[in-house]
């Protein structure tokens, strides 16, 4: 531009307001950051959103049988768009805006010197620097990088120090101070050093204008930016937080849910076995065999099975119904955070729109015309671009929208005043069109929109003008959308989490059902095996009754000492000890067993996976057949390590055999399947056969919520919880 030269305020580039000022945290947790809103009241909640937002639990519907589990990723669909808001892209988006943000900026100084007749090559470069320094300090407090004192105290520097050699070319600088105080200082301690920056930076750039006005458009930008840059980084921040507390809100339900089912059992399958020791001791203390203690030993020993098994099933059952404890978002606050936002970002057009007009008002008749033509703008971008409980639509919003464009396109094209004034609005109207036409016509009208205002202004203005106004077409529309949506945004990314927890708590239920089954099966089977034996020969051999009685005390005690450890107990187990403890009670039923094992220095999740197939098999031939013949090989060639048990009497059960359906099979193969085996199992004529095959370098189990330990071993389900966003390969 040359000749005289009147100030124009463009509108600054304010950042991206996109979330609640939020993260979760315990209420002891170290608070981070500010919040914009401060509780209702204070409750009893153990989720606190940081600064002041409360998570308030909430319990969710039951899930349907069979449902499976979302993709943990949060989606917002509105006009055919769709958010995508993951922790691999939520950092990148707050990067990306924070970017577009300085980059405007950038342009925002370059057409002040040009404006103000200050544009030297050294001046430029100068500038261009100054906000390089400000953004490199403002990315390092937000990933929380050095001395925040420091970096505040360049901060502060790199805003003031300028006005002493730019002058009129320089202002609106304060933004990224004002939202490093939020990001950095407490909420409480934060206000006063934000109202002074945001005050002192206007205070400036009004003494170096002639008008008051510039004070007031100042303070408006800073105030209202500071707080857009504080959301935006909250934002990213709120949905890394939010799938890291899901995950470690899992492993605690998950601990819960086991120690739930360990105080069940050692409540009542352990007051049974308790009962059972002190008995057998008793029975074994006495100088004779009283015979009257053996039916009730029997009766014990059967009451712990049944209880076993109907903990077992609890958790099987309760896997199906999906009843899992979970937390439901507080969408309301975040709501209430996002309205206000959008109602600053509006009052900030409004403040610069005004400013422009009244500064340089060609002709005053017009004053009332450009008046209404805001003011109508105004009320048209609050009705269409207000977030809205679940992004509903509002009602004509098509010719709500023409209605705002509109009379915007005529009044800057046909009315004699300072165009800008008017055509920035339709800055927030492209956001309103990203947000209600689906695409790729909303995209179509973006480009549009931003050839128009880049000619538009290029020939009002000439300079920077062009590219600054075009480039805040993509700017502001996106700031407009991510807002518009984040109460779905974060509806969706709790309801995640709560997703996450409770297939995380499904997953335990399964594995807690299976490992009471593996765990406990062997032992009772064998308890209640000896106790027929020892009625059997009680009277016509005393001191075989008594070694009877003595193997059942030592198993009553074995399995009592592994049910209180639940959590550890079958990570222990050995192929060759299973194997040990299989011949004896077979042999001991009567029945000749060969051990054939041809397999040395497994790996532990291999080796615990082999101990626990056998234990399971020699369970499964105790309660359901009588054998005389029973082979166990295990051999190791080529990678692969195989395991065939074999057994006679199939056909002819015991006549004590439990006819109770049988899960272990299923446990079986689902453990082997788990480290990518084969598992059959057969019956031809009265031979049962189990064969089971391995890698020797197990495939890793699939990932899993928390068991209290970060181990997996061959005990855990074969239940993929999916990464959130990411499907099933």
């Amino acid at each position: 531009m040359r000749g005289a030269r009147r100030v124009r305020v463009p509108p600054a580039p304010n950042p991206r307001v996109g979330d609640v000022a939020s993260s979760v945290r315990t209420r002891r947790g170290r608070r981070a950051g500010n919040s914009v809103f401060r509780p209702r009241r204070r409750g009893r909640s153990r989720l606190i959103v940081s600064r002041g937002l409360r998570a308030w639990p909430r319990r969710s519907p039951p899930c349907r049988r069979g449902a499976a589990a979302q993709p943990g990723s949060a989606l917002s669909r509105s006009g055919g768009h769709v958010v995508i808001l993951q922790p691999r892209f939520a950092g990148p988006v707050a990067f990306g805006v924070v970017f577009l943000m300085f980059a405007t900026r950038t342009l925002y100084h370059l057409q002040a010197l040009d404006f103000h007749a200050k544009w030297t090559a050294g001046l430029a470069a100068f500038c261009v620097a100054t906000i390089v320094v400000l953004a490199i300090t403002l990315v390092l407090v937000i990933v929380r990088r050095g001395n925040v004192a420091l970096l505040l105290g360049i901060q502060a520097a790199a805003v003031f120090a300028p006005y002493l050699v730019v002058g009129q070319g320089w202002g609106l600088a304060g933004t990224v101070l004002c939202a490093s105080i939020l990001l950095t200082v407490p909420r409480r301690a934060s206000w006063a050093p934000f109202a002074v920056v945001a005050a002192a930076d206007a205070g400036l750039a009004g003494y170096l204008h002639p008008s008051p006005l510039v004070v007031v458009y100042v303070l408006f930008v800073n105030v209202a930016n500071g707080f857009a840059i504080f959301a935006i980084v909250r934002l990213a921040q709120l949905v890394r937080q939010t799938h890291e507390d899901g995950r470690r809100l899992a492993g605690i339900e998950v601990e819960a849910e086991r120690l739930r089912a360990a105080d069940r059992l050692r409540a009542d399958v352990g007051a049974r076995l308790s009962t059972l020791i002190r008995q057998t001791r008793e029975a074994l203390a006495s100088p004779t065999l009283d015979h009257r203690r053996l039916p009730l030993l029997g009766e014990l020993a059967h009451q712990a099975a049944t209880d076993a098994r109907a903990i077992a099933d609890i958790h099987r059952n309760l896997s199906l119904t999906g009843a899992t404890p979970v937390r439901q978002p507080p969408v309301g606050v975040e709501l209430r955070f996002a309205r206000w936002a959008h109602l600053l970002i509006v009052a900030n057009f409004l403040a610069t729109s005004l400013v422009n007009l009244f500064w340089d008002l060609r002709v005053p008749e017009h004053a009332a015309v450009g008046i209404a033509v805001v003011l109508a703008a105004v009320v048209l971008q609050l009705y269409l671009g207000s977030p809205r409980v679940g992004g509903g639509v509002p009602r004509w919003w098509r010719i709500a929208l023409a209605a705002q464009v509109g009379p915007l396109v005529a009044t800057a094209l046909l009315v004699s005043f300072t165009g800008r004034a008017i055509s920035i609005f339709l800055l927030l109207a492209s956001g309103t069109v990203l947000i209600r036409v689906r695409a790729p016509w909303s995209w179509a009208a973006l480009a549009v929109t931003a050839a128009a205002l880049f000619a538009y202004d290029q020939h009002e203005e000439g300079g920077w003008g062009g590219a600054y106004m075009a480039m805040g077409v993509p700017y502001w529309a996106a700031i407009i959308y991510a807002l518009h949506n984040l109460p779905e945004v974060t509806r969706r990314l709790h309801a995640t989490r709560d997703e996450l927890t409770r297939v995380a708590v499904i997953t335990e239920r399964l594995r807690l059902a299976r490992d009471i089954h593996d765990l406990l099966g062997f032992h009772l089977s064998v308890i209640k095996l000896k106790i027929e034996l020892a009625l059997r020969t009680g009277e016509a051999a005393p001191a075989e009754a008594r070694g009877h009685l003595a193997q059942v005390r030592r198993s009553a005690e074995q399995a009592l000492a592994e049910l209180r450890t639940l959590t550890t107990a079958l990570d222990n187990v050995t192929c060759r000890d299973e194997l040990s403890a299989a011949r004896a009670i077979l042999e001991a039923g009567g029945a000749s067993v060969t051990v054939r094992y041809d397999a040395d220095r497994l790996p532990r999740e291999v080796d615990s996976l082999m101990g626990i197939i056998v234990r399971e098999a020699a369970t499964n031939i105790i309660r359901h057949a009588r054998p005389e013949i029973c082979t166990f090989e295990i051999t190791a060639a080529e990678g692969e390590v195989q395991v065939q048990i074999t057994n006679d009497g199939a056909d002819r059960p015991h006549p004590q055999a439990d006819h109770s359906p049988a899960a272990g099979l299923a446990n079986l193969r689902e453990r082997t399947e788990a480290l990518g085996g084969r598992f059959t199992a057969f019956t031809d004529h009265d031979t049962f056969t189990l064969t089971a095959s391995l890698p020797i370098e197990a495939a890793p189990v699939p990932p899993t919520a928390p068991r209290g330990s970060a181990k997996c071993t061959a005990n855990d389900a074969a239940v993929t919880v999916r990464e959130p966003g990411r499907l099933p390969t």
